[in-house]
């Protein structure tokens, strides 16, 4: 949490379908207001259409695209993989942010 917002780094949940990912963002979102945070991001890569869907239906909206952003990641990281989930090459990051209300 920093000047207002507040950055998903990861959202681990083991049982899919179970509401434990909506459960554990819920309590980020709390969390998030109880500090004074009116704005919630996250990076995702283009690949992860999982994760994209999982977000954008709980209220996040797409804020940025980093072209080739992963091949940068990669000089860090060489273990990130070249194709992801469902055979999609792994290019970009995608920024989601969700306003927070009162």
């Amino acid at each position: 949490m920093r000047e207002g917002e507040c950055e998903i780094m990861s959202l681990n949940s083991l049982a899919e379908g179970k509401g434990i990912g909506t459960a554990l963002l819920s309590e980020v979102e709390k969390a998030a207001r109880e500090q004074d945070c009116r704005l919630l991001k996250l990076v995702t890569t283009n690949d992860n259409t999982h994760a994209l869907r999982f977000y954008q239906r709980r209220g996040f909206v797409l804020s940025k695209i980093s072209i080739g952003a992963v091949e940068e990641a990669r000089k860090l990281k060489p273990e990130i993989p070249l194709i992801g989930s469902d055979g999609i090459p792994i290019r970009d990051e995608i920024e989601l942010v969700k306003v927070l209300g009162d």
